[in-house]
């Protein structure tokens, strides 16, 4: 276990994150190398037909993975949200840019030195790969929202993944019988972003919106920001037909 003197014993992600699978010794090698930085909206930080130069572990925010044609069109195939890996180790190229969708808060390390962690420690490969695979089942759910789901289970599945993956785990053991909070998150994409990774018109996803929010499963607030009132019925309508 890490100390409480170490640099990473009060992140917010560290019984999440790859760190928190791997033995006393590896966490120590995973530390020494780490960076932490914080990154603005917009920029990218892994991916673009070139090799990475370094890796990163979100701690707070949301990226974005758009791949983009060569006829200039863009795609946003995924989201990555806090404790997830980001970067492609022993990779030549990555045609996929992981682009920051908020501010970010992250965990850098130096690609050349992560991979030679990976060489020289067994665990840390392993719960790479327990990453990997647990994506890879992810980028299947997302071909499966893309293309089986209605207009209202894709809007609807979107904001039950979001909201379970930007809200922090209690600190404390809820008092019985008092309701969970509900925090108010703001959407990491802009509705017209919305649109085009759910392959919807604008007007569609606007409309889906009000639809969830005039049944009182979701409550607005400018075009952003929102809270979800009922989880169970957000669930019901991301999987109607599912």
């Amino acid at each position: 276990m890490l100390d409480k003197y170490s640099k990473c014993h009060d992140c917010p992600v560290r019984t999440m994150a790859l760190c928190s699978a791997v033995g006393e010794k590896s966490a120590c090698d995973l530390e020494r190398i780490i960076h932490r930085i914080r990154v603005p909206e917009g920029r990218v930080i892994s991916g673009g037909y070139q090799r990475n130069v370094t890796y990163s572990t979100i701690v707070a925010g949301v990226v974005k993975l758009v791949t983009t044609r060569p006829d200039g069109r863009e795609q946003i195939v995924g989201l990555q949200f806090p404790s997830d890996f980001v970067g492609r180790p022993f990779s030549d190229e990555n045609n996929i840019q992981a682009v920051a969708a908020t501010d970010l808060d992250i965990c850098s390390f130096s690609g050349a030195a992560f991979e030679g962690l990976l060489n020289t420690n067994p665990d840390i490969e392993r719960a790479l790969l327990k990453r990997i695979l647990k994506d890879l089942d992810a980028a299947r759910d997302w071909m499966f929202l893309l293309g089986r789901k209605t207009a209202e289970e894709k809007v609807a599945s979107l904001l039950a993944m979001i909201t379970e993956r930007m809200t922090p785990a209690p600190s404390a053991k809820p008092v019985k019988d008092t309701p969970p909070s509900r925090p108010t998150l703001r959407l990491p994409l802009s509705r017209t972003e919305i649109a085009d990774c759910l392959s919807l018109r604008l007007e569609t996803i606007s409309r889906q919106f009000a639809q969830l929010k005039s049944r009182g499963i979701v409550e607005t607030k400018g075009r952003r920001n929102f809270t979800v009132r009922d989880m169970t019925a957000l669930k019901h309508y991301s999987a109607a037909s599912a």
